[in-house]
């Protein structure tokens, strides 16, 4: 599946979802939003996927967030009867994905494709891409990717990139946990596909159970956390990827996991 502004693309058990819009910075439009949506949701839906890819065209901008200039300035003018944006929607099914995502970032990550960024489970980075909140420069705050943002930036680092609209680096980045790795930009393909080459050859039940409890856990007190847990392990030491994986370890050979 494909369109000018999106691209979606199985490469074997991995799905690509790649914004298209290299002439302004890869700026999101529901377009764009919808399409996001759209190909996380179909890679939930193929048992052969076993991690999503998220990334850009070029290698100026990840992500400059809304486009500004669509619809005569009224990227903001929602539907006040509909109560979820596009955004919000995206946002809301990938916390639910059960399958890894990983932001490629190319280049510069602003506003909106911040969100993108904090939506995705793991990161990977070109050492000149710059991250930034910049919507105090036009009489905004970054509202709806702030939930994201809170749960990840500390507080105090967090309020002065929201007031000051001052970008970080990548180093930065890095100390704040915002991406797991810094790499020149020509070894930025090299470090996706060795990340995309572990996942694939672990346990992709393990994985969607382990992401399912991971999400639940983190809003929990630490003594209900605990309660999940043990809840969890039982039924999932009774899959067949845990069957697989005691009876390979005992054999010595790598496991060749179902995915049940």
């Amino acid at each position: 599946m494909s369109s000018n502004e999106l691209l979606i693309e199985q490469k074997g058990q991995v799905q690509w979802i790649t914004i298209n819009r290299p002439d302004v910075r890869n700026a999101l439009n529901d377009k764009v939003l919808n399409g996001i949506r759209d190909g996380v949701q179909q890679a939930m839906d193929n048992s052969e996927i076993r991690a999503i890819v998220l990334t850009a065209a070029g290698n100026k901008a990840f992500c400059a967030g809304g486009d500004l200039k669509r619809g005569g300035g009224k990227v903001f003018d929602f539907n006040v009867s509909k109560l979820e944006s596009p955004m919000i929607e995206l946002f809301k099914l990938m916390e639910t994905c059960n399958i890894p995502v990983i932001g490629r970032i190319n280049g510069h990550v602003m506003a909106g494709g911040m969100g993108l960024l904090c939506a995705c489970d793991m990161a990977i980075t070109t050492d000149r891409a710059l991250f930034g909140t910049p919507e105090t420069k036009i009489g905004l705050f970054p509202m709806m990717i702030l939930t994201y943002m809170l749960r990840i930036i500390p507080r105090r680092k967090l309020l002065e990139m929201c007031i000051t609209a001052e970008p970080i680096k990548a180093q930065e980045a890095l100390t704040l946990g915002l991406v797991n790795h810094v790499v020149p930009e020509d070894e930025l393909d090299t470090k996706v596909n060795e990340m995309l080459e572990l996942i694939v050859t672990r346990s992709p039940t393990a994985i969607k159970m382990g992401k399912h409890a991971f999400h639940a856990m983190q809003d929990m007190s630490i003594h209900e956390a605990f309660d999940h847990a043990q809840m969890v392990i039982p039924l999932m030491s009774m899959t067949d990827d845990a069957k697989e994986g005691f009876a390979s370890f005992n054999e010595k050979r790598a496991p060749n996991f179902p995915g049940s």
